[in-house]
């Protein structure tokens, strides 16, 4: 499988040598798949039903707008950078090139995944035909991952941070009457007291609670369809592992579904304290959110500078990822990890007692029924997903991992330079003359 840098990402190389792996598209995939596809149909409803219910709302929230720029953002910067890679494609293959592919892609511009997802279908289903559509299958995931990561940091996160300001956060003396007085106090009530009813109906939780969902399952598929791609194109760096499904960075049920809920209680931490901010200070959370953008933007370009030439488009990507960031940890480029783990995490935590320090200052004597509730919660919840992603790579993690002096680099641009000769000698006696 040979490498190209497309600009931002690494991607497939059509007509590459042959790879000794395993089938890519088995019916995990296709399970997988439909998961996919259902979680940003379901996403994209649950944002026009958010609008809908702000703009006919008796008593609408005050900055109506913000809802319909966080819904259209993150489904025209995806439908951009979708056409962008469209037109790397019709650069690199003769079979992208032809009026139909541009039509399509203009179609489903609003939607785009879901035209990256039929392509994967469509690639999977053929790999019987030709192995070459194995590896086209993975690398339109990716392409799937990536699109949807604008999804969920652009229009997820600070759409479900404005709900929980308005249905939980905002609503702190309804919460504390169902919780702490479930009856009316009717003197004298003789038994015909009837309970509080509850602040917001049970379908606005559960939307926020898919809204989260969809935001945790979409960083894990990118995190595990990107792990898959780059060992399937430098699969020597993986030959000491102990089976060829490792080698392949394949994840088991169980180590999927760690990875998810490590992600689930992360984000909702993430969520949680800019919700606070935003309660408490409204516009100072772009001052936080802001600063930790910068130095995630910064530390990932100071990793391409560790190891290939900055370009506009890396610039770019660098930026892009700062914000991923805000919510999830990626590593495109394979390499040690425990040293990024750490740093990464610690800018988390110190993030996390900003937004309880600005809080607690802010409501401290106010009796709000969250006022020590959301700080104990977002700590919660942050320390979980912690907890949770050192399971998954301490027990399931698809390789070796061992703590060590090496481990502890915190750049994502590490570089294998023995095993990218290897790779080189290997695709030589592989390509056909």
């Amino acid at each position: 499988m040979a490498k190209r840098e497309s600009g931002d990402y690494v991607h497939h190389l059509p007509n590459a040598a042959r790879p000794t792996v395993l089938p890519q598209f088995t019916w995990v995939e296709a399970v997988w798949m439909t998961i996919v596809s259902v979680s940003y149909l379901l996403g994209w409803c649950i944002g026009v039903s958010v609008l809908v219910e702000t703009f006919t709302e008796e008593e609408p929230p005050d900055d109506q707008g913000s809802y319909v720029f966080y819904f259209l953002l993150p489904h025209i910067a995806a439908g951009l950078k979708n056409l962008q890679y469209h037109y790397r494609e019709t650069k690199n293959d003769e079979n992208e090139r032809g009026p139909m592919g541009w039509l399509m892609v203009t179609l489903f511009f609003p939607i785009s995944p879901i035209y990256r997802i039929f392509r994967a279908w469509k690639f999977g289903l053929a790999e019987k035909d030709d192995w070459e559509n194995g590896a086209r299958y993975v690398d339109e995931m990716v392409t799937v991952g990536v699109l949807r990561l604008f999804d969920v940091f652009l229009g997820d996160l600070p759409m479900l941070s404005l709900l929980v300001r308005d249905d939980v956060l905002a609503r702190a003396k309804d919460w504390s009457d169902m919780f702490l007085h479930p009856y009316s106090h009717q003197t004298p009530c003789r038994g015909l007291c009837e309970p509080v009813a509850p602040p917001v109906e049970a379908w606005k939780i559960i939307r926020m609670v898919i809204l989260l969902s969809k935001m945790a399952q979409g960083v894990t598929l990118y995190i595990v369809m990107v792990k898959r791609l780059h060992r399937l194109q430098h699969p020597n760096r993986y030959n000491r592992l102990r089976s060829k499904t490792y080698r392949q960075g394949r994840l088991n049920i169980f180590a999927t579904l760690l990875l998810y809920f490590a992600h689930f209680f992360f984000i909702g931490s993430r969520v949680l304290g800019y919700s606070m901010i935003i309660r408490a200070f409204k516009s100072w959370v772009y001052l936080v959110v802001g600063l930790r953008w910068l130095v995630h933007t910064t530390w990932h370009l100071f990793g391409l500078l560790a190891s290939r030439t900055i370009t506009p488009a890396r610039s770019i990507s660098s930026f892009t990822m700062g914000g991923v960031w805000l919510i999830a940890l990626t590593n495109e480029d394979g390499g040690k990890q425990l040293g990024r783990f750490i740093l990464y995490y610690s800018i988390a935590a110190v993030e996390t007692l900003i937004c309880v320090f600005l809080w607690n200052g802010e409501m401290k004597g106010s009796g709000d029924y969250f006022s020590y509730r959301a700080s104990w919660a977002a700590g919660i919840a942050l320390v979980t997903g912690v907890l949770l992603h050192a399971t998954y790579y301490a027990l399931l993690h698809p390789g070796t991992p061992s703590v060590s002096i090496e481990g502890l680099r915190c750049c994502h641009g590490t570089t294998h330079r023995d095993s990218d000769e290897s790779d080189t000698e290997d695709r030589k006696e592989n390509t056909p003359e």
